[in-house]
């Protein structure tokens, strides 16, 4: 497949094939055409050559095509609203059950459809509808409330949420997603690990997240100048794979260039005298020889080091009895930090939990209720917000960094070429860039301050992974101090020598990087979960005897209802079925046939013993469910 804008060729006959229940996560650095590659494959548009071919009745799932829903829809019907197909089959059952019930002359044409629709029914999983509905919308992180708020009320992130909630609850066979985990915190993200891992179709996912593509991906395919290379494995398998092939390129490049060298320097040598007839023969070998292309370098921002103006004092800061409310929501509650030089550490918690809002109060963008925020002596604090509220949307690129640092315009060319801004790059309005070119800009302007005190809120959103990696060693051999919130796991355990978690409107400390603070949750979950088996075990209260009996009890009395209800919908059709053969038995020209007469006595006296034994176990089911108070 082929696809170019302009005389810019961005795919160039890229083959990809997705193998039944594959998941294979394309990467690429900004720009490389994975979105293109992907509006290619849905069709919405079109290749220049090529084709896109799918499996006989196979479907296929994109974000962006999905069909906008009315305003004042709640997420709970939104989500349900993939089912549509099911819920109409619903419909179809329920109206045919009450046809049936009033008899008339087609009643073998209405059981004959009603058989077809519930056999259907039941292969599609429409029963469990409402629960896969439940699973979705609350591992994608809704709560209660939001799950009865209409759209109206969601902000673009819990939008894009609720959307990606609607496309895994349509469940195609080929399921195409483009960075599914931005606006997901961290509990959500895990667990679209666990429902793409099980997900019973093909997966194609866009990610720069590199712990999710190692939790997920079976094969990795890059996407780079152009075309696309396959790897078999997750991210680090790729990760591992790639340096060897390319060392192995380089290699094999350096020792074509020197026989090349050798055998010019010979051609030049000998080609008038002697032996002018091998320099001949050695120029033809020369000329029939496949040449290896060079090795080209990937674009990165590359790693430099952050000056600091100056040292701080040991003490950086200190957050003591903060609280912070918005109406009736509670963020914050007498919540207390400390960060001392040189720490490196993250703020993590769930969407809405308060991380932004903490950062605001310590950079002086909002006020906290209450408590105190104090910086230490000669702290110098530079502020990286995601939102980029602190650009000049009219401003070039150019202008953002010599009108605001005061430097010559061939410095600051420089310094936005080490952030891919090149060329005519620099002359971009500011508010024409995308959100990764924001990002860069931002980073840039971040490390030219001379802060000593990074705050960073999300520093990663929009880069690419190459991207990502460099920002990472910078803040890790940062020599100041660091405080960034960020849902990068991969981010945080390369950078973060401290975690601090919001959780309960508290701040919890995590002496280590992510990998060790989910260690630590874990262990609370288990210790928990044993402490809660073990309380149900011994039984240590009357209380707990109660509510573990009242539960029995409810598990079986709804085990009752749906035994009495599946007794008298098997007795319904008996009826029904012993009503048309007394029909057919009444007819005379019943008997003109004798085998044909006594295979409908035989299956009308047998239907008759197996009615007296169906209406004996209702009445049994039936003093059952009054024995249990229903």
């Amino acid at each position: 497949m082929n696809k170019a804008f302009g005389d810019k060729e961005i795919l160039k006959s890229v083959n990809l094939v997705l193998q039944e229940k594959e998941r294979v996560g394309l990467v690429g650095v900004n720009g490389s055409g994975k979105t293109t590659l992907l509006r290619c494959l849905t069709g919405e548009l079109p290749p220049d050559g090529g084709i896109v071919s799918m499996a006989n009745l196979s479907s296929l799932g994109y974000l962006a095509q999905l069909p906008d829903q009315a305003e004042n829809m709640t997420a709970w019907d939104a989500v349900m609203g993939s089912f549509s197909t099911l819920l109409e089959i619903r419909k179809q059952i329920r109206e045919l059950e009450h046809q049936i019930s009033l008899g008339g002359d087609n009643l073998d044409k209405l059981m004959n459809r009603y058989a077809q629709l519930t056999e259907k029914y039941e292969l599609d999983n429409g029963y469990a509808c409402e629960n896969m509905a439940r699973r979705i919308i609350y591992g994608l992180g809704f709560t209660d409330e939001q799950v009865k708020q209409p759209i109206n009320k969601f902000s673009g992130g819990q939008r894009t949420r609720l959307n990606l909630g609607r496309l895994l609850a349509l469940a195609p066979d080929i399921l195409l997603l483009d960075e599914p985990t931005n606006h997901l915190d961290m509990a959500s993200v895990e667990w679209l690990e666990n429902y793409i891992s099980t997900y019973s179709g093909a997966v194609l996912v866009v990610s720069h997240d590199r712990m999710f593509l190692n939790k997920v991906a079976t094969r990795i395919v890059e996407l780079n100048n152009g075309e696309l290379y396959s790897y078999s494995g997750n991210y680090s398998d790729y990760i591992a794979k790639k340096a060897l092939q390319e060392e192995s390129w380089q290699r094999a490049y350096d020792k074509q260039q020197e026989y090349i060298k050798n055998t010019e320097d010979y051609i030049r040598r000998f080609k008038a005298g002697i032996k002018s007839k091998q320099a001949r023969g050695r120029q033809s070998q020369l000329d029939r020889l496949d040449r290896i292309d060079k090795p080209e370098e990937e674009l990165d921002i590359g790693s430099w080091d952050i000056p600091v103006k100056s040292e701080s004092a040991q003490d950086v800061l200190v957050v003591k009895n903060v609280s912070k409310s918005f109406g009736s929501l509670s963020l914050l509650n007498r919540a207390n930090l400390s960060i001392r030089k040189g720490e490196k550490v993250a703020l993590i918690g769930s969407n809405g939990s308060g991380k932004s809002t903490l950062l605001k109060i310590i950079t002086g963008k909002i006020k906290a209720d209450e408590g105190e925020i104090r910086t230490g002596s000669r702290v110098i604090t530079a502020y990286f917000s995601q939102e980029h509220e602190d650009m000049d949307e009219g401003n070039t690129v150019l202008d953002e960094i010599v009108y605001k640092f005061d430097i010559s315009v061939e410095k600051a060319r420089s310094l936005l070429g080490r952030m891919l801004f090149r060329g005519d790059d620099v002359y971009k309005i500011v508010a024409g860039l995308s959100g990764g070119e924001k990002g860069r800009l931002s980073l840039l302007k971040l490390f030219l301050t001379g802060a000593n005190f990074l705050i960073l809120d999300e520093p990663t959103n929009h880069l690419d992974i190459k991207s990502r990696e460099m920002v990472e060693e910078m803040l890790a051999d940062f020599p100041g101090t660091v405080l960034v919130v960020s849902h990068d796991r991969y981010f945080i355990d390369r950078v973060a020598s401290r975690v601090v978690a919001i959780e309960d409107q508290q701040l919890e400390y995590y002496w280590g990087n992510f990998s060790y603070y989910h260690e630590k949750v874990e262990q609370k979950r288990n210790e928990t979960t044993r402490e809660e088996n073990a309380a149900d075990l011994k039984n240590k209260s009357e209380q707990q005897q109660f509510r573990l009996a009242q539960k029995a009890q409810q598990r079986q009395q709804k085990k009752l209802d749906r035994q009495l209800q599946d007794i008298e919908t098997k007795i319904s059709k008996m009826e029904t079925r012993k009503q048309e053969l007394e029909g057919i038995l009444a007819i005379p020209e019943t008997y003109n046939d004798d085998q044909l007469a006594r295979q409908y006595t035989e299956e009308y006296e047998q239907l008759k013993v197996e009615l007296d034994d169906f209406y004996t176990e209702w009445a049994i089911v039936g003093q059952q469910i009054e024995e249990h108070g229903v």
